[in-house]
């Protein structure tokens, strides 16, 4: 169990794990003690690989999102776009569509209403 020291609001301010003068035992799995490890601990490099991941899916929403605008107020033209760029939206477009009839469609085919 560590030993910890509080500030003057009951804040954790540090974790010992050995006692001295005006410290406090609490378990391990203490709530004050988790909070204070998760607000103290530095992101490991998975994390970070983990929020570069989902940020790259982000941008290339707010890449595709774009084009489309892009498109829709004739700035561009789709067919200006290269060939493999027109295909992965068509592609991903497709499945978008698919998806929401799927969402659409929450009843199996021999449900009746």
């Amino acid at each position: 169990m560590p030993f910890i020291k509080r500030d003057a609001n009951g804040n954790i301010v540090s974790l010992h794990a050995t006692p001295d003068e005006a410290a406090e035992q609490l378990p391990a799995d203490h709530p004050d003690v988790e909070h204070f490890l998760a607000r103290n601990t530095l992101p490991t490099p998975d994390a970070y690989k983990r929020a570069l991941a989902d940020s790259d899916q982000n941008i290339a929403r707010v890449t595709e999102d774009l084009i489309h605008l892009l498109v829709a107020k004739n700035l561009i033209l789709f067919t200006e776009l290269p060939v493999p760029v027109q295909q992965k939206l068509l592609e991903r477009e497709r499945l978008r569509s698919h998806l929401q009839q799927s969402e659409d469609n929450f009843l199996d085919d021999s449900e009746l209403l």
